[in-house]
């Protein structure tokens, strides 16, 4: 288990509650099951105040990389706390407003997008550097807790791309999609 600090304002006490470790399990055991290798190199779209950027940077190692992506300035200015506090250095973050990461093109072994698909506004442009960065046989992987992926059309359409299992069939939250172009 990694350190934690006290959360300072309003808003960051709302974003904390809803990505606390406590309330995270699922995702936990998912980056814990064995889906990260040692030395990859993995994109988290949507991470927030950082916890679950902070166990796949523990699972990947110190060579592998992890790029911590937000739309927010509060939920990077965690990410790096949190960096500091756990001297976790295999982290870099990107505060952006178009989704785009910076990365080099086929440079990512791994996508994750925990909790946040939903909230995406530009799915097309969200996939579009997706593809851009995924390097083949690259895993994307959603965890959504609003069932959104299997029920609407549109969606579907953009995972034509990619060989779809799900992990968690029961609810038809968790999502594993393997790039094949």
């Amino acid at each position: 288990m990694f350190k934690d600090r006290p959360v300072p304002n309003f808003f960051a006490k709302i974003m904390y509650k809803n990505h606390s470790p406590k309330r995270l399990k699922k995702e936990m055991n998912l980056i814990n099951s064995g889906i990260i290798k040692k030395g990859d190199n993995i994109l988290d779209i949507g991470c927030g105040p950082g916890h679950l950027s902070l166990y796949m940077a523990i699972a990947t190692g110190r060579k592998g990389i992890v790029t911590a992506l937000d739309i927010h300035p509060l939920a990077i200015k965690s990410v790096k706390e949190l960096m500091v506090i756990n001297d976790i250095k295999n982290i870099n973050t990107v505060l952006t407003s178009n989704l785009d990461s910076g990365l080099l093109d086929n440079s990512v072994d791994i996508v994750f997008i925990f909790n946040s698909y939903y909230m995406i506004r530009d799915k097309n442009k969200l996939h579009y550097e997706i593809d851009r960065v995924l390097k083949k046989d690259g895993k994307l992987i959603i965890r959504n807790t609003i069932n959104l992926l299997t029920s609407n059309k549109k969606y579907m359409s953009i995972f034509d791309k990619y060989d779809n299992m799900a992990f968690d069939n029961k609810n038809k939250r968790s999502y594993f999609y393997k790039k094949i172009n």
